[in-house]
């Protein structure tokens, strides 16, 4: 059984990996194929956006407003009954693409990823607050 769990883990590192790559890519096809069809994102200040059409939809302004890069160090993970849930810190820097100065901002966060039929491990909701 530990045998199960550490390859279990293992999958949603890359998960991990695989989301964060995806942000930082700054592309939203790519983005969209690590979540699941209906992922919620709870941004700071934001009420909740949930599902795939509304998703992308904020991602895409978020993407054509910004240049972004991500960096989201996790903390906690927990692998149970289908779901993991991870507890990370982040460091985001956004640059506008229309000029100015980039925007740092500091925070923490949950993923809950969900494996899909396929056997795919996909972020299923994303919560995250600034710090300070």
């Amino acid at each position: 059984m530990s045998d199960t769990i550490l390859t279990t883990e293992a999958a949603v590192h890359l998960a991990h990996e695989a989301y964060l790559t995806a942000i930082n890519s700054n592309d939203l096809a790519r983005f969209l194929t690590t979540v699941t069809d209906d992922i919620v994102m709870m941004p700071p200040n934001s009420d909740p956006i949930a599902g795939t059409e509304a998703v992308a939809a904020w991602v895409a302004g978020y993407f054509e407003a910004v240049h972004t890069v991500w960096n989201k160090t996790t903390v906690e993970l927990v692998v149970a009954d289908g779901l993991a849930y991870e507890w990370y810190r982040y460091q985001s820097v956004d640059t506008p693409r229309d000029g100015g100065e980039p925007a740092t901002d500091t925070g923490n966060g949950v993923n809950i990823y969900r494996i899909d039929a396929d056997g795919t491990w996909r972020v299923w909701r994303d919560i995250w607050a600034t710090a300070g």
